[in-house]
């Protein structure tokens, strides 16, 4: 091989690993900003999940408050008959 096709051969070898090297660096700026995006919409989503767990005890305590006070009902339509049976005429 002759200096001149050596020289050649490593210019060549060099613009292929400069090209190599911005690929590379494109393909990994490219990663992390998808990494980036899935880190966001991964936190996102978390703080959905909490809001809907919050939203759900919320329920369950407006629910479960509800059948106490139906049963306060109950129990005070249950007195009001007693007192009616006692108050009103057997005849």
């Amino acid at each position: 091989m002759s200096d001149e096709e050596l020289r050649q051969l490593i210019a060549f070898n060099a613009k292929a690993i400069e090209a190599l090297s911005r690929s590379f660096s494109k393909s990994q700026k490219e990663w992390q900003k998808d990494r980036e995006e899935w880190r966001k919409d991964r936190k996102q989503m978390y703080e959905w999940m909490a809001r809907l767990s919050t939203s759900q005890a919320n329920f369950w305590e407006i629910q479960a408050d509800y059948y106490r006070r139906l049963e306060d009902v109950e129990d005070r339509q249950a007195k009001m008959l007693e007192i009616l049976d006692r108050v009103t005429d057997k005849s």
